[in-house]
């Protein structure tokens, strides 16, 4: 169900505009926002009134907006006419990051978000990502981090950017802006702005899902002595990005190549539509590691490995993924479905595995090969190689008994059939 979105004009009332997303449609300069009284700024948006084009990317983009500010007792003293009027305690509307707790990897040990929070306002309890409104100072930090989009706030959320540069490509326009609520400058014709509650909330993901439908992306900060510190933050992914994929960048633009001339429709699960965006970029990777873009790769130690599969079972990715051929197994792993959340190193039991960063690479890579082996009787194939010799060390097997190389089927007929021999030599 789409979000009831307010419409109205600069010579109206604006007192009247409550807390919902509102566009003002304006005979003034673009961008101008008029400063509301009890109105949070990340629901007031001004466009041209004959700029249907942006009006239109807009409403798309506000209609499906998911998360609804938080309200917050404000610490302070009580003005006399707070006493009059029987105001008791003071409020702010506060743009704290909700939790999608179905998609969130803290119960698989991810801690991403509390470690990118700088004010202490998240924290896990019991794997479940707890969220203090008062703390929290509205930098977005949290949902750059998260690998799965499962923090948002308003503005900052994957269902709605996602709609958002949709609707903008489709549009027309060549060049996206980020920028954040308090940033009052004029956009141009072929430029349309997202804005943010701070660009900190800009992920490789968001990122590079940009750089794969538009020729050209900027941020844009009113303040760079802003306290939320959030051109540090997007230098450091800039740079990241450059070494890994060649792009132009100069401040805080960056060009890619020319020749993409189509579009590219996400659906607002993240790791999916990261995954297409990488794929459209594949040929500008420079072959380097990509250090802080999300993009992983895992060691295998042949010795340990016993190919146990459990990696594969458990991964919430589908990173991994069993072959065979001409006798062999394979364990293939692709770097851009893995979401680096450890579950898999963590869940080995020969402790095999490594979690490390990759270069940007789609392709399913051979990680460890194996014999297949063959029941003795029947001939079906029923396990590998590796994981005989794992059971046979844990089990203190010694030699090489039959059973050991025949499917449960087959076994259990084995087993039978033992046993009747020794009742019977009795």
């Amino acid at each position: 169900m789409s979000n009831e979105v307010k419409v109205v004009s600069d010579n109206e009332d604006l007192s009247k505009i409550t807390n919902s997303p509102t566009i003002i449609l304006s005979d003034n300069q673009h961008g101008q926002s008029p400063k509301l009284p009890n109105v949070h700024p990340i629901n007031v948006y001004v466009v041209k009134k004959s700029d249907e084009r942006r009006l239109r990317v807009l409403l798309a983009q506000l209609r499906a907006r998911r998360i609804n500010l938080t309200t917050i007792d404000e610490k302070g003293s009580l003005t006399r006419r707070d006493f009059i009027t029987g105001k008791l305690t003071k409020t702010r509307l506060v743009n704290a990051p909700v939790v999608f707790n179905g998609s969130c990897m803290a119960r698989y040990g991810c801690t991403r978000c509390v470690d990118a929070c700088p004010s202490g306002a998240i924290s896990i309890n019991n794997k479940v990502v707890m969220i203090d409104a008062g703390k929290c100072i509205e930098c977005g930090s949290c949902v750059a981090a998260c690998p799965t989009g499962s923090l948002a706030m308003a503005g900052a959320d994957d269902n709605e950017y996602v709609v958002a540069i949709n609707e903008a490509s489709r549009a027309g326009f060549r060049r996206l802006r980020f920028t954040c609520i308090y940033d009052n400058s004029q956009d141009s014709d072929d430029e349309y702005t997202y804005k943010l509650p701070c660009i900190a909330s800009v992920g490789p993901e968001w990122l590079t899902m940009a750089l794969a439908s538009f020729d050209e992306v900027s941020f844009t900060c009113p303040n760079e002595s802003c306290k939320l510190n959030g051109v540090a933050k997007v230098k450091e992914l800039l740079s990241n990005l450059t070494k890994a994929i060649k792009v132009e960048v100069s401040g805080l633009t960056v060009k890619r190549p020319k020749g993409y001339s189509d579009y590219l429709t996400y659906v607002g699960i993240r790791r999916s539509d990261y995954s297409s965006a990488l794929r459209r970029l594949k040929a500008l990777s420079t072959g380097e590691l990509a250090y802080g873009l999300k993009i992983f790769d895992i060691n295998i130690s042949e010795d340990k490995c016993s190919f146990c599969g459990v990696c594969f079972a458990k991964c919430p990715g589908k990173a991994f993924d069993v072959d065979s051929a001409q006798g062999t197994t394979v364990l293939k792993f692709n770097a851009i479905k893995c979401l680096g959340c450890g579950l898999c190193v963590d869940s080995c039991p020969e402790k095999a595995i490594k979690l490390t960063v990759s270069s940007l690479n789609d392709e399913w890579i051979v990680k460890v090969k194996d014999e297949v082996v063959k029941c003795k009787i029947c001939g079906k194939p029923f396990d590998t190689r590796r994981h005989i010799q794992m059971v046979k060390a844990r089990m203190g097997i010694k030699g090489d008994p039959e059973w050991l190389y025949l499917c449960p089927d087959c076994r259990r007929y084995y087993t039978a059939k033992e046993m009747l021999k020794r009742n019977l030599s009795i």
